[in-house]
């Protein structure tokens, strides 16, 4: 087995080895290709005839920003995919020590990751050291509109949620970076959107609104989440807070982050 770092000849495999694990939307994959030399790279692990096993992506467009206004640039794990022929040769592991040996030669300061599930807790604290955590409280709410939402792009987006944390310790996303979520988003039915002072980025999950990520200036998130699930033809919206205890756990790193940090928009 040989890892290295990617080439414009392995997407195609990367992408039917990502069809085949995740089984994720063409339009997001065609936009996370497209993007992805722009908010970072990728690692794969190939056979004596380099034929694909298994990738891991080190995306570098994030960077966390402190209300003192110190910025850390943030090294970010995503979709570590190991072909079902090949699990159970710590292919995986190896794949993932990869991806964060090269976010830091890239200049990435932390290197973090979004765990599947509880039990990849554990795994990615033995595989690549990272255990400090981030929390968040989910809330769910019936679908009911009460104040109007508009679609943004991603530009306006970005400008409305520098605004809505200023003063506060948040992870800054690039504009790549933005634009894959947005690709995101609305790779399954929804958007950036803004309502009356804040804003969201959301996706359908059949009746279901996830809101990935809900900024109020003053109003009510709860009130927003459940417009934008009516506007939108969803049942109900799940949304998530910060929280400094209790919860879920959310963000791991190999260092810590101040609890309650703004997060929001990883890739899950």
């Amino acid at each position: 087995m040989m890892i290295r770092e990617y080439s414009s000849a392995d997407v195609p495999a990367m992408r039917a080895l990502w069809r085949r694990v995740f089984d994720e939307s063409e339009a997001f994959l065609d936009a996370f290709f497209r993007l992805l030399p722009d908010i970072g790279s990728a690692v794969v692990a190939t056979d004596e005839h380099d034929e694909l096993l298994g990738a891991a992506y080190a995306l570098t467009g994030f960077e966390w920003q402190k209300a003192d206004g110190t910025r850390t640039q943030l090294g970010y794990l995503y979709a570590v995919a190991v072909d079902e022929t090949a699990r159970g040769q710590g292919i995986g592991a190896a794949l993932s020590q990869a991806a964060a040996a090269l976010c830091r030669k890239r200049e990435s300061k932390i290197v973090t990751t979004l765990p599947a599930n509880e039990p990849l807790y554990g795994w990615y604290e033995k595989a690549i050291g990272a255990r400090h955590l981030l929390r968040r409280e989910a809330h769910t709410v019936e679908a009911c509109k009460a104040v109007d939402i508009m679609k943004l792009t991603g530009t306006e987006y970005m400008l409305w949620r520098e605004n809505l944390l200023r003063g506060r310790d948040f992870v800054r996303l690039s504009y790549p970076m933005l634009e894959a979520q947005r690709a995101l988003c609305e790779a399954y039915g929804g958007g950036l959107y803004a309502g009356e002072d804040g804003i969201l980025a959301a996706y359908c999950d059949g009746d279901r609104l996830i809101v990935r990520e809900i900024l109020c200036a003053r109003g009510d998130p709860a009130v927003f989440a459940a417009s934008a699930a009516a506007v939108l033809g969803c049942r109900e919206a799940v949304f998530f807070l910060p929280a400094a205890s209790g919860g879920e756990p959310y963000i791991t790193a190999d260092a810590p982050l101040t609890g309650g940090t703004e997060w929001n928009l990883t890739l899950d």
